[in-house]
């Protein structure tokens, strides 16, 4: 009886210690995955993303400059130019010496070959002829049909190259749930065991290995899912309490990414967008109006010049906060592009409300601003517009984007208003 006895436990005993080593090795594997999202692909997206920003911006300046003729958008597109071109050869070591080169490195060339493309067949040759000179309307809109599809077709590239990084993210996620699936599946079969032996075991693993690995896994499910605002229990063992740890900062910076700009703190131009449609919808089915101000830095590409970047990045924080101190807790103020910021003052029923706005805005950023014992000066353009019914989110930022590139025309430092898609008033 003794006998069956000692082989019965010893039985017990070596299914435990197989089922902890398979937790083990599962815990390993989540490890690792949470190790390769946090130390690749997370670096890979973020610059992917700046990338992105840059042809952006490039497209931007050089759409501008055909519009304006201002020689300081010619300035700003061959910033973005240089910059681009420090961002693909970044994005290409970090995809090289990950895991995933063979498949990333493909798309990333087919995107560097698309803005190449549209820089040699499509914008050189239009900023080229602009700078000659009056351009007929017919041969100015052929340039400007093909520059558009050219630059359709990076947009397709890069696009293609960002869902891609974003599946093997999600792909890692998947990693770390199916993971920890198994963590958990081992440590009940180690429960049941324990179950015929002592109950008192039974709950004790139970509280401290299965119901945390159950919890995070819920959790890392929901993130890969792209609830953001799932809380993670750091209760439990040491290992799992780590990679609860690991996976909620990994949470936070892909939301923080996803949502803000690094620079000013600032929602970015998809969260800036959203919110001007929501506040669209709520005060339409009201009745009501709302403004919306378009803000350029004027010669933002001096300061970076004269400065350096590191300056100009803090000069448009220091922008960023002077605006937000001429605002309501209710307005939103976002950074759409690269010196461009987008203001949603909701609840304003008339123009003149909207333009105060933007004058104390104005007159609060030109004043000076000192940096380590130097005097900065910077000042912005304003385009000033009110909703009409029927507006988009779109419709009313280009509205404004019209009013702003007015007061660049107005002379800089000034506020320009389009209170209808036809009538503009500078002020």
């Amino acid at each position: 009886m003794s006998q069956v006895l000692y082989a019965c436990i010893g039985v017990i005993a070596l299914v435990f210690m197989a089922t902890l080593a398979a937790s083990l090795l599962s815990r390993t594997s989540v490890e690792r995955s949470v190790s390769t999202l946090k130390d690749q692909l997370i670096e890979i997206k973020t610059t992917s993303s700046n990338l992105t920003r840059a042809y952006n911006d490039q497209e931007t300046f050089q759409r501008a400059f055909m519009l304006t003729g201002d020689p300081l958008m010619i300035g700003q597109y061959e910033a973005a130019v240089v910059t681009s071109a420090r961002l693909e050869s970044e994005l290409y070591s970090e995809i090289a010496s990950s895991q995933h080169a063979a498949e990333l490195l493909p798309l990333l060339q087919d995107e560097i070959t698309a803005a190449a493309v549209w820089r040699n067949r499509g914008a050189d040759p239009q900023l080229a002829a602009r700078r000659a000179g009056p351009v007929p309307s017919a041969l100015l809109e052929q340039m400007d049909t093909e520059s558009k599809r050219l630059f359709g077709e990076l947009r397709q590239r890069y696009r293609t190259l960002a869902y891609r990084i974003d599946s093997l993210v999600t792909d890692q996620l998947e990693n770390i749930r199916g993971a920890l699936r198994t963590d958990g599946i081992s440590q009940m079969v180690a429960a049941g065991i324990f179950l015929f032996s002592i109950l008192a075991i039974l709950f004790t693993v139970r509280r401290m290995l299965t119901r945390p690995a159950s919890r995070l896994a819920r959790a890392v499910r929901a993130v890969a899912d792209g609830d953001y605002n799932q809380r993670l229990d750091r209760t439990g063992p040491r290992e799992i309490a780590e990679i609860s740890a690991a996976v909620e900062a990994m949470r936070d910076k892909l939301e923080h990414q996803a949502r803000f700009d690094p620079v000013t703190g600032l929602p970015n131009n998809a969260d800036t967008m959203g919110a001007l449609e929501s506040a669209l919808e709520s005060h339409s089915s009201q009745g009501a109006h709302l403004g919306v101000l378009f803000c350029d830095v004027d010669h933002f590409k001096q300061v970076n010049d004269t400065w350096g970047h590191a300056i100009g990045d803090e000069v448009l924080a220091a922008i960023a906060a002077r605006i937000g101190e001429c605002v309501g807790p209710l307005d939103v103020v976002g950074r759409i592009g690269g010196d461009e910021m987008l203001i949603v003052l909701p609840g304003r029923q008339c123009a003149a409300d909207v333009t105060a706005v933007a004058e104390r805005i104005r007159r609060r950023v030109a004043e000076p601003m000192v940096h380590d014992g130097f005097t900065v000066h910077a000042t912005v353009s304003i385009g000033v517009t009110v909703s009409v019914p029927g507006d988009s989110a779109e419709s009313i930022k280009a509205r404004a984007d019209r009013a702003m590139y007015q007061a660049k025309q107005a002379g800089r430092n000034t506020v320009a208003e389009i209170d209808s898609p036809s009538r503009a008033i500078e002020v």
